[in-house]
């Protein structure tokens, strides 16, 4: 890959050095990379780093941590009254910790919810889900450093992983595992607003993020900011 931009960037700066002062040599219009101007645009931004809670399961919110980047590249469509929709793909990790009185346990290929056992401590249990992201966003212009924002975000569940680890009688015990059946595509709706380059978000899915036949249901809803959007 560092090869074939160098090559590109060697290409491009030899033909203009050819060309001298030649009007017909082809230049590169970078005008539409990353700017704000009304018509598409070349768009990449929107970090979020949020907290996971779930409908369904008992998830420890203050440590069950969402991290993403909505729009690794994509498009900007704006219009002259403050209107944008961005598009793209984007990359998503949650991580779904439940509380400290039960935990995750993979009996064959079904994942349940049990308690830990008695005397058990150094307690941890969560679900972690990678995905590729679509989200197609509607942005409104309120006023001159303010949007509100809308729209939904399509979650392609690449992988997905449980971990449960805890001390009993002074040793240590951990049970994971990489496959546990997630859904493989979910949606979710997701708003906010933004005041200049940071806001806050919500996100909620009405969709399940294990399969219901091999584990518990739950659907997942995330509050936090956004940053570069």
């Amino acid at each position: 890959m560092k090869k074939l931009l160098a090559f590109i960037i060697c290409v491009v700066a030899a033909a203009n050095v050819w060309a001298g002062d030649n009007d017909n040599y082809i230049q590169v219009d970078w005008y539409p990379l990353c700017t704000d101007s009304v018509g598409w645009n070349i768009y990449t931004g929107g970090f979020v780093i949020g907290w996971d809670n779930a409908s369904g399961i008992d998830v420890n919110m203050g440590r069950s941590i969402d991290i993403g980047w909505l729009n690794v590249i994509g498009a900007k469509f704006k219009t002259r009254h403050g209107q944008r929709i961005t598009m793209g793909v984007g990359i998503d990790w949650r991580n779904f910790r439940l509380s400290n009185d039960v935990r995750f346990h993979k009996d064959g290929e079904n994942l349940s919810i049990v308690p830990y056992p008695d005397g058990a401590e150094s307690r941890r249990s969560r679900v972690k889900v990678f995905s590729l992201t679509v989200p197609v966003l509607l942005r409104q212009r309120l006023f001159s450093t303010v949007d509100i924002f809308a729209g939904p975000v399509v979650n392609f569940n690449l992988h997905a992983s449980m971990e449960t680890a805890f001390t009993l009688n002074g040793e240590k015990v951990k049970d994971t595992s990489s496959k546990i059946h997630q859904v493989p595509v979910t949606v979710d709706i997701m708003g906010g607003v933004k005041w200049k380059f940071i806001g806050a978000y919500v996100r909620y899915s009405p969709c399940h993020v294990l399969q219901e036949r091999y584990a518990p249901a739950f659907n997942p809803f995330t509050a936090g900011i956004i940053m570069g959007f």
